[in-house]
């Protein structure tokens, strides 16, 4: 039952996806958020395994959901925490989860017309806390992290009864980008738990909680979504249909996460990826009318997220490839050449460089974009520059 847990120390890792390109678009509008959330696919092993919990009674204090940004975790943990707060009674303890309840639970699921679903997804009930970016009074946007007065709430609220007599629960939200100070307020609580409480804390960097946390954790590891899990989850969220081409494109960027793929889609990073991925078919005599006509089209006024595509896309191409040379010349190797890359062309290039140039390109292009973005440099040339580096 708990093969689906184990606890980490080293920052985790492995796989395509692993060294991404760090710009993230800006979140589009209009998505569903997990709190209102009623969809759930792609990650029904961990789900089972908390089912499992909650009818062994075994469910611990605390839980860390690991995993990449944008593939449900969120989801699951709002989805955990409507199920608790629920089906949980007086009786409830961390020894014995529901009491005298005679049916086992069969699913984390919650009606969206039961009065729990609605409380939990305005943040107004009594029994639930959530802990996301704080809202920096100078600004009219949220803080960069978690601080640690946001932390701090965490304690007083535990402490306190419940009003329904059973659960309460705390959701910290990008908790990897809680400072030290922050994680440290939340270690006094994990050191000394109040009962019927548990804390579920949601990161998308393991390696960033410090180890005192991660040791005082049940931590389980989500795997980023399969194509046709992330498939399902694009024709619902953003609707319409797309073309094959299009779903490829978004397989091979969105790297199992719909939150990256809905990210693409609204930037319109979909037509400048296949822009530069038929542009480096041509490597290494690229048509550089089409190269220039790219650099201009980044380099305007307000077309930051044109740049931050080219920049993801350039990264995850070279990425796959330092991935499929370091698997050899073998069918592991081949397979790691998914669409929408072009296997000829991806060969030759294999077959031309070593691992360590590969792997040279590729810091030289995470390195430059990154200077660009933060250094405000001249957009247009950083593109030209881009398809000097790979030849």
């Amino acid at each position: 039952m708990f093969d689906d847990f184990q606890d980490l120390d080293e920052e985790e890792g492995g796989g395509v996806g692993a060294l991404a390109s760090s710009y993230e678009p800006d979140e589009p509008e209009g998505l569903e958020s997990p709190r209102d959330s009623t969809f759930f696919v792609g990650h029904e092993k961990n789900e089972q395994a908390l089912i499992n919990l909650i009818n062994s009674g075994a469910m611990p204090h605390a839980l860390i959901f690991a995993g990449t940004k944008g593939i449900g975790k969120s989801t699951l943990a709002f989805r955990l925490a409507r199920c608790l707060l629920k089906h949980g009674t007086a009786e409830s303890n961390q020894d014995s989860l529901f009491g005298d309840v005679p049916a086992e639970i069969t699913s984390l699921s919650v009606a969206k017309d039961d009065p729990v679903f609605s409380k939990v997804a305005s943040g107004g009930h009594p029994d639930m806390l959530t802990l996301e970016h704080s809202l920096d009074p100078k600004k009219t946007s949220k803080n960069g992290d978690i601080d640690v007065y946001t932390a701090r709430k965490v304690a007083p609220f535990l402490r306190m009864t419940s009003s329904a007599g059973g659960w309460r629960v705390v959701i910290v939200d990008n908790a990897d980008t809680m400072n030290r100070n922050a994680q440290n307020a939340l270690l006094k609580i994990l050191e000394e738990p109040p009962k019927n409480t548990i804390l579920i804390v949601v990161a998308h960097r393991l390696g960033a909680m410090i180890p005192t946390i991660r040791s005082r954790c049940r931590v389980m590891h989500f795997d980023p979504l399969a194509a046709v899990d992330l498939a399902t989850l694009m024709s619902k969220e953003v609707g319409g249909t797309l073309s094959d081409k299009d779903k490829n494109i978004l397989n091979f960027l969105a790297q199992g996460s719909i939150g990256r793929a809905q990210k693409l889609i609204a930037s319109g990073g979909l037509d400048i990826a296949d822009k530069v991925l038929g542009m480096v078919e041509h490597w290494p005599n690229f048509n550089w009318v089409d190269v220039h006509h790219l650099s201009d089209q980044c380099g305007r006024m307000g077309q930051d997220s044109n740049f931050g595509n080219v920049e993801s896309t350039f990264n995850t191409i070279f990425e796959t490839l330092v991935f499929a040379k370091a698997k050899g010349q073998g069918q592991e190797g081949q397979n790691a050449l998914q669409e929408p890359l072009n296997k000829d062309v991806c060969l030759k290039i294999l077959e031309s460089r070593s691992l360590e140039a590969l792997t040279d390109i590729y810091d030289k292009l995470t390195a430059h974009f990154r200077q660009a973005r933060f250094s405000n440099l001249d957009k247009r040339q950083a593109v030209l520059e881009a398809f000097n580096i790979i030849t």
